[in-house]
């Protein structure tokens, strides 16, 4: 997993940000999405793969993650998923 000061986090940030916007769902975006940080970045993932921006091998290049961290994020996302509902609603 990307370090919380690893130097591609703006740029991984911009990036998503700007597929999100392309797909046209920013307007559900929390304000997390706003600043360039590591949790905006994991919160971003999170969106896209709700959304269907972006699929899990495209998740774990943009956050170096491994496979085992991998599957307890998507777990943690469906987890929460389960406990707050969609959040796009």
């Amino acid at each position: 997993m990307l370090s919380p000061d690893h130097p591609d986090i703006a740029s991984r940030h911009q990036q998503l940000r700007a597929s999100i916007v392309a797909q046209g769902v920013e307007g559900w975006l929390s304000d997390i999405a706003d600043e360039p940080s590591r949790e905006s970045l994991i919160y971003l993932c999170k969106f896209a793969f709700f959304t269907g921006i972006l699929t899990k091998s495209q998740i774990s290049e943009l956050l170096g993650a491994d496979r085992a961290e991998l599957k307890g994020l998507v777990r943690s996302w469906y987890d929460d998923h389960r406990r707050k509902g969609c959040g796009t609603c």
